[in-house]
């Protein structure tokens, strides 16, 4: 057994359990990949077990590997805490904050509310992740998330914070049809859909289900090039209210009621949750979620 195992030793290990990659675990360090493998090779010497075998989809733990894994998740909390307190040091709040969300909760309504809240927090700098595949706070690629699927893994800090609801949209003039209500004539209408990597969403999920023989006008990647298409006239699209119904361009098809909802989490990772730094971000998207509580539910004005 080796004598020292150091912090540097057991970041190496996650990051190649994480990764499964010498190439992204050696950008994340900042050396090359054949400096990551001989590290990774003379700490198994050093701890006479064999950690990782490759496979054809990259590094795997071995059963040796996957029980040392636990211990070295701890001791990064362990770090993460202290790092966290020392930034926290202080009257107030500075350092990074990392965030996830995806685009339109980042842009309509969490950017608007940091721009009046930031000039109270000058040492303070919010660092927005965004994307439809949401960060993994699990493995440390943010400090919280503000998203609508409820994470599965433990050692987050999880909340509810509201519903968003979606509902049908067309542009006004795109067919009589439209205006009707019920599902029989939009069956008829072209749709905007989701692209094949992004099939797994609630809303790709709904239409699909309810809507299976509706022809497909334009697929798209993006929420706000759907909400643009439908504007356009290109199609029907599935559209969270909060987004859609200010929009003069649309009008509703088929209401929240018989769409698709989401909940709105906020997920923390539990060493950050008392974080004073962390607690200003959260606290703020909090207060954002519950003021705009009833645009986001897609109730009238």
């Amino acid at each position: 057994m080796m004598e020292k195992l150091n912090w540097d030793d057991v970041r190496l290990l996650l990051l190649v359990a994480r990764t499964r990659s010498l190439s992204a675990a050696a950008v994340q360090l900042g050396v090359s990949p054949s400096t990551v493998g001989r590290r990774i090779t003379l700490l198994e010497m050093a701890l006479g077990v064999t950690l990782f075998v490759r496979h054809a989809s990259g590094y795997r733990l071995t059963e040796d590997g996957t029980s040392l894994l636990e211990d070295a998740r701890r001791v990064e909390d362990a770090i993460v805490q202290l790092q966290g307190r020392a930034a926290d040091a202080g009257s107030t709040p500075r350092g990074h904050v990392r965030l996830a969300t995806n685009e339109a909760l980042a842009n309509l309504l969490i950017l608007p509310r940091w721009a009046a809240l930031a000039p109270r927090y000058p040492q303070l700098v919010l660092e927005l992740v965004t994307g439809a595949a949401i960060q993994d706070l699990y493995r440390r690629d943010a400090d919280l998330a503000l998203r609508l699927v409820r994470p599965e893994a433990g050692g987050l800090t999880v909340r509810k914070l509201g519903v968003q609801a979606y509902a049908v949209y067309a542009a006004k003039g795109l067919a009589p049809q439209a205006r009707k209500p019920g599902k029989a004539g939009l069956a008829k209408l072209p749709w905007i859909g989701w692209d094949a990597s992004l099939q797994h969403l609630a809303q790709a999920r709904w239409q699909r289900e309810q809507f299976a023989d509706a022809p497909i006008a334009l697929t798209a990647n993006s929420l706000f090039t759907q909400l643009h298409a439908a504007e356009q006239g290109l199609g029907l699209a599935v559209l969270p209210c909060y987004i859609a119904d200010p929009r003069p361009q649309l009008m509703r098809c088929l209401p929240p009621t018989q769409c698709v909802s989401q909940d709105i989490w906020l997920v923390i990772q539990q060493g950050l949750r008392d974080a004073p730094r962390v607690r200003v971000i959260a606290d703020m998207i909090a207060a954002v979620v519950s003021d705009h509580r009833k645009n986001l539910e897609g109730h009238p004005a």
